[in-house]
């Protein structure tokens, strides 16, 4: 029943605290590397496999927050937008109701822990049974890093803002490799005219847009 918040290890220092601060967060899951750098009771992720799974399912009010993503706002001080569960569930209900995503639906998570595309990523592919394929941190704006993981693990849905894949579809393009894309969701940002007529072409028109 619980709100998460996350936070970019990426962040400046000072940011990561002030949004520790103004969230008031209590438990910080984190890893070794990072573990003395965040305020507060931390609990190493090589430490869950300990935690006892619930009895039962916890009963939440719809309009409790379910995340705080927090962006620079207008005077570069971190601004938390909080989600509540009802309006995040009924937006993933939604695409994959409209979508068909299914249990062979597999995205690439190109988009960071906390922007807030990765919200569908996780739920929407969780709560169909899909899976999801992670990123290395290094490798997170690598699109030829991308079309590997895409190629290798038959990632049928893209989500991410216009310019990932265009950059995805510019190595695609340059080493004539198919896209092999059942949905693709573009969303914040304006999308370039271009765009559909080269996905189809690197896709043959088995694409929902």
């Amino acid at each position: 029943g619980g709100c998460y918040v996350p936070i970019g290890t990426h962040q400046p220092l000072a940011r990561q605290q002030r949004i520790h601060a103004t969230a008031g967060i209590r438990f910080t899951l984190t890893d070794t590397l990072n573990r003395d750098a965040v305020p507060g009771q931390a609990i190493d992720i090589h430490d869950i496999k300990d935690i006892l799974p619930l009895n039962s399912t916890v009963t939440v009010s719809p309009k409790s927050p379910a995340y705080i993503i927090f962006t620079s706002g207008s005077t570069g001080e971190p601004k938390g937008v909080e989600m509540a569960h009802q309006a995040t569930a009924n937006t993933v209900d939604d695409i994959n109701r409209r979508y068909g995503m299914h249990a062979d639906s597999r995205v690439l998570a190109v988009s960071a822990l906390d922007f807030d595309l990765s919200v569908y990523d996780l739920f929407g592919m969780l709560s169909v049974g899909g899976a999801i394929v992670m990123v290395e941190e290094d490798s997170r704006r690598d699109a030829s890093a991308w079309l590997s993981l895409i190629q290798h693990h038959h990632v049928t849905v893209w989500n991410s803002v216009p310019v990932l894949l265009d950059m995805l579809m510019v190595v695609a393009e340059s080493v004539h490799a198919s896209l092999p894309f059942e949905q693709v969701l573009l969303s914040g940002d304006w999308i370039g005219l271009d765009i559909p007529e080269r996905l189809f072409a690197l896709n043959g028109h088995q694409v929902r847009l």
